[in-house]
């Protein structure tokens, strides 16, 4: 029997969806990386907050995020892009 590899989440997923203790946050454009305690978000977000939300929240203060050109800011959750 092979093992079929699970379709990666998006930004839509939830903190639900996703039950790593650890959330890690990095952004490639400007080498910000960090972890954040999911149980903390839980209680202060609720488990139904999508990735999209955590992601501004995450990179509050990122000029890259609100720049004329669009969203142009690279934070992004590795936890994601694995199988969950």
């Amino acid at each position: 029997m092979s093992k079929t590899k699970s379709k990666p989440l998006d930004l839509n997923a939830t903190l639900r969806q996703v039950r790593h203790a650890v959330i890690a946050v990095e952004c490639a454009a400007c080498g910000r990386s960090g972890q954040l305690d999911r149980a903390i978000l839980v209680r202060k977000h609720g488990a139904s907050i999508t990735f999209a939300r955590l992601r501004r929240i995450a990179a509050m203060g990122c000029d890259r995020l609100v720049s004329t050109d669009g969203d142009r800011c690279q934070t992004r959750f590795p936890c994601l892009d694995a199988e969950s």
